[in-house]
């Protein structure tokens, strides 16, 4: 697992983010938490929270800026 993406998503509370995984799936949407195991978003796309494992992210991208 690694401890880059960790401390990315630990400082990308609040911020419009886009998840990739191992499997080819990728959600985007506001990060309300994570901690070293798993990793809560908001998902636009169903308006819903998604609570994903860290372990499956492949690759993320962050919005610098934040969402009220």
């Amino acid at each position: 697992m690694s401890e880059i993406i960790i401390n990315r998503l630990k400082e990308s509370e609040g911020k419009v983010i886009k998840i990739f995984l191992h499997n080819g799936f990728h959600y985007t949407g506001k990060c309300l938490g994570s901690d070293e195991k798993y990793v809560e978003l908001l998902d636009f796309k169903i308006n819903a929270i998604k609570i994903l494992q860290i372990e499956d992210i492949k690759d993320m991208e962050v919005r610098e800026w934040r969402l009220s």
